[in-house]
């Protein structure tokens, strides 16, 4: 879908705009910014609530960073009158590379299981908010990054050279359970089974037709607006009769999501935790190092 077969109202293209502007003056000195659009004028308790990540250099995350975006969710989750969600980055190039690989590197177990617990909590609190959700992904989206866009009911995307993909594997992880599924309700069993097993990336072009991405867009812009009005016409369906909805849709992926936790947090750490997976993340973190702008890769 190109930009220019879109017709956006002029409302929404003022939002688009005003979105820009804002990202670039407030994200400098905060790593999660929270912003909230009224839907029908500044009287109104309705609003599109947008969550801006700008941590790192490449949006990668470490125990601070998850901390950060749990708080930015949480005044989400307290506000009155939300009725949807633009989850988006402020950080040139990238949505966000994931992990960052050195957290990983000489972790003990109490530390990795405390940072799994707060990962698996705010992917569950993304995909479970009671409103629709649209990932706006202009770079790359790789790893946890990737995880957070497939945590919203929507990924639009800005056709550029970023990728967008699971890479665990790569870097000697396997993907858990809940995250594969996830992967595979919104591609195939056959594509999850050839892109998860070897922990490829795509661009947002191939990512589209798969299911991976839902639209694509020439610019930052049109991106931001075609969010907003997708949004907006979410917001004309009775609020509380929409929520229901969306949780009895989810309700069985988030019961076996729960159910898995102690499962999941065990396979991982063995994996982590083995010399095998320490060495190809020692040897990652030194590939890195010597390019810039660094990725994290999980």
């Amino acid at each position: 879908m190109s930009a220019a077969t879109i017709r956006l109202p002029l409302l929404a293209q003022r939002l688009a705009v005003t979105a820009t502007v804002r990202r670039a003056l407030s994200t400098a000195s905060r790593p999660f910014h929270v912003t909230f659009s009224e839907l029908a004028g500044p009287l109104s308790p309705e609003c599109v609530a947008t969550i801006t990540m700008a941590c790192a250099k490449a949006n990668s995350f470490d125990p601070a960073a998850l901390q950060g975006l749990s708080h930015a969710l949480a005044q989400v989750e307290a506000r009155v009158g939300v009725r949807g969600l633009v989850l988006q980055s402020g950080t040139a190039g990238f949505f966000s590379a994931g992990f960052s690989l050195p957290v990983f590197h000489g972790i003990a177990q109490a530390d990795f299981e405390r940072l799994w617990a707060l990962s698996r909590d705010v992917f569950r609190r993304l995909y479970a908010l009671p409103v629709p959700s649209i990932a706006l992904i202009d770079g790359h989206a790789l790893g946890l990054g990737c995880a957070l866009a497939m945590a919203c009911q929507h990924r639009y995307a800005v056709r550029s050279p970023g990728l967008i993909g699971l890479n665990e594997v790569a870097v000697g992880l396997p993907v858990p359970q809940w995250l594969a599924e996830r992967f595979r309700d919104l591609t195939s069993l056959r594509t999850a089974e050839e892109l998860l097993s070897t922990g490829a990336s795509l661009s947002v072009a191939r990512a589209q037709p798969l299911g991976l991405v839902d639209a694509v867009f020439d610019s930052s812009d049109d991106v931001a607006a075609a969010a907003h009005t997708r949004l907006r016409q979410y917001a004309t369906a009775p609020r509380a009769a929409q929520a229901k909805t969306l949780e009895a849709l989810r309700r069985d992926y988030l019961a076996r999501f729960d159910a898995d936790c102690e499962r999941d947090t065990d396979q991982l750490w063995r994996a982590v935790g083995s010399s095998d997976t320490q060495t190809i993340i020692q040897d990652a973190i030194a590939r890195l190092a010597k390019r810039r702008p660094s990725k994290s890769a999980a």
